[in-house]
């Protein structure tokens, strides 16, 4: 046993292996007249056992509250969530439960002032070997958002989470070349998806895929569009709103899009407004054939709609959702339907490539076309794509001046 003023702390061997409680003499209640103590188990080190007690003794020493609630990991999780939902977007919740729900996974109904450093970081490790490091980061601060709540309110004394340290994960290098499709690729792509008639009845995949190419929108604004939104005499599209979907059971047209400066006006070219014609009247005659109104789920006049067979036998009109676009490339993909591996967002960094290969537009226009102030891929790509190009600058210049 080793002491440093009134904190003891005892080492202990378990099923787990050897581990370090502390303890620290509170002195005597004035009721009861029995003894008081604080311990807290599971430290790796008496070291560390003793960095955890010694804030919670100056706390006693100062004549400040040391004692911490009983309540489990599970139970204030939930309530931190509850009392945040009003103030965030459905995406943001759907992702901060997702983190919970891991964390359950080994916190759930152990007392929050009983989780340790060392307990914590063994969550991370063993975490860290299922996902990437990106999304490791994004559950690990959510994660340790919720003790410092707790610490903020005397929950616990002490937040686990702290001095945790994210283990390095290896990540296979990928080649920026692999992010994006050259003009060539790009329309291949556009002529397969429109000539092959992949997946089937799907006759909104086309235009889709034709209007993330060309205007670099992401899918959850491109599947929230109304035909309102669409001014064909103007040429523009007004992006102003995002679709969150969890499946066609929970999704929903929010009101914003990911940011301030996801609003914008985007400008069409000839193509698209062509395309995005040819869909709007095919789109009707499929509403004709269906129904009509009667048989149309939303009362949005959303861009994008198929039409599916509902319990009574009947089609029904149903906005195009961000799942169905990912299971239709995840398909195309796990059956080799393409030769290159694709994704929607691909689209997006395609129409950053082909708008650098011009030499025309610089980074600032490009990312307010595509709602940002700043992003790191589309940075690479630009970055990559007219390094390229300067290797052309001399040869133009001389051939300028002959």
């Amino acid at each position: 046993m080793a002491t440093q003023g009134k904190i003891l702390v005892y080492k202990r061997q378990g099923k787990k292996g050897i581990t370090y409680t502390y303890r620290i003499e509170a002195g005597r209640d004035p009721v009861t007249g029995k003894r008081k103590c604080i311990t807290k188990s599971g430290f790796k080190t008496a070291k560390e056992a003793r960095a955890a007690a010694q804030p919670i003794l100056n706390k006693l020493l100062l004549g400040k509250n040391i004692i911490e609630s009983d309540i489990t990991f599970f139970q204030f999780a939930n309530e931190w969530l509850d009392d945040r939902k009003s103030s965030l977007k459905l995406a943001t919740q759907h992702n901060l439960g997702i983190s919970i729900d891991i964390a359950n996974k080994y916190f759930s109904n152990k007392k929050m002032k009983d989780i340790t450093s060392y307990e914590y970081q063994q969550f991370i490790n063993d975490y860290a070997t299922k996902v990437k490091y990106s999304t490791l980061n994004t559950r690990h601060h959510a994660i340790k958002s919720i003790f410092n709540y707790a610490v903020k309110f005397g929950i616990i004394l002490n937040n686990p989470a702290t001095d945790v340290e994210l283990p390095k994960i290896k990540i296979p290098k990928k080649e920026i070349t692999d992010l994006y499709l050259t003009k060539e690729e790009l329309k291949d792509f556009l002529y397969f998806v429109k000539y092959k008639r992949y997946g089937g009845p799907s006759d909104y995949f086309y235009p889709l895929c034709v209007m993330l190419a060309y205007t670099g929108m992401r899918v959850g604004e491109a599947c929230a569009l109304t035909w309102e939104d669409v001014d064909f005499k103007n040429k523009t599209i007004f992006i102003h709103s995002t679709m969150f979907s969890k499946n066609y059971t929970h999704y929903e047209r929010q009101d914003t899009p990911k940011n301030e400066s996801s609003i914008r006006h985007i400008f069409m070219g000839e193509t698209l407004i062509n395309v995005l014609k040819d869909w709007k009247k095919l789109q009707l005659r499929l509403r004709l054939k269906n129904g009509g109104l009667t048989n149309k789920i939303d009362k949005e006049n959303y861009v994008f709609t198929k039409f599916t067979r509902s319990v009574d036998g009947k089609h029904k009109e149903i906005v195009v959702i961000p799942n169905v676009i990912r299971s239709i490339f995840d398909y195309m993909n796990r059956i080799g339907a393409y030769p290159k591996h694709m994704h929607a967002h691909m689209l997006r960094h395609t129409h950053v490539s082909l708008l650098a290969e011009t030499r025309k537009v610089s980074l600032t226009d490009i990312q307010a076309r595509l709602g940002h102030s700043n992003d790191r891929i589309t940075k690479e790509v630009y970055l990559h794509v007219t390094e390229k190009s300067k290797k052309d600058t001399a040869r133009i210049f001389e051939e300028y001046i002959k």
